[in-house]
């Protein structure tokens, strides 16, 4: 028999796999950098706003038996309606584990040399969350990468975690998510567009501040004097990778 898990409103539940002194990245571009010191906030992206047709995806078999609970509960509703619900209801916030920076999470999140990775950690993260007493059930989930098409045996308890599975073409990502759930007592609540920003303590999250590798001299000192200015206490440098071997 599978424990019991307990969800309380804004104390976020850890992946059984995952450790507090895993390693996150979050490689930013420099307009969402800025940004994010400015405003002290992590965006979450609603479910049904990702480009990949698999974000959410249910397995066959999942749908047949979500299909054949309503059927035998005289529920009327349907499959799509619930599918399309519970994606407008849970909220995405993406990292990147890794103890060191990715030249191809540089290239494909930072889109640019005038960009950004911030780094914490994995009880660095789950604090400040939690610090913040937020009314949802949140999760920190060990995403796991899946054949959908090959109909394999998901845990989706709750619903939401769905979301904790992708198709195998982004396995490189090794992708740690927040996952914001505002399914439960908010079926009919209508939620924010395109996503929702969450307030959270720099202090408590933040690791480091790594500059991406290419970046002109100029970002740096941009970098650093934003970096002061708003008093951010975690180290800022430039990645490894921008220097030469020994």
């Amino acid at each position: 028999m599978s424990p019991v898990v307990i969800h309380i409103p804004g104390k976020p539940r850890l992946h059984s796999e995952l450790k507090g002194t895993d390693v996150l990245w979050r490689y930013l571009d420099a307009a969402k950098f800025f940004d994010f010191i400015h405003h002290q906030t992590l965006f979450f992206c609603r479910g049904d706003q990702f480009g990949d047709k698999f974000e959410g995806a249910f397995t066959e078999s999942l749908k047949h038996a979500i299909e054949k609970s309503y059927q035998d509960n005289h529920i009327d509703f349907t499959y799509e309606e619930f599918r399309k619900r519970l994606r407008e209801r849970v909220f995405v916030n993406c990292w990147h584990k890794s103890l060191d920076d990715s030249m191809a999470m540089w290239s494909i999140y930072g889109r640019s040399s005038c960009s950004v990775a911030i780094t914490t950690t994995v009880e660095k993260l789950r604090s400040a969350l939690q610090e913040q007493q937020l009314p949802y059930d949140i999760s920190i989930e060990r995403v796991e990468y899946v054949k959908h098409w090959r109909d394999p045996d998901l845990d989706i308890a709750p619903y939401s975690r769905v979301f904790a599975y992708k198709t195998k073409a982004y396995e490189f990502e090794k992708e740690v998510r927040v996952l914001i759930d505002r399914s439960a007592g908010e079926f009919e609540t209508p939620m924010p567009d395109v996503g929702m920003s969450i307030k959270v303590n720099q202090a408590t999250l933040l690791r480091s501040i790594v500059i991406a590798p290419e970046a002109p001299v100029w970002f740096e000192t941009l970098v650093r004097a934003a970096s002061e200015r708003y008093e951010i206490l975690a180290p800022v440098g430039r990645s490894k990778l921008a220097f030469d071997p020994v």
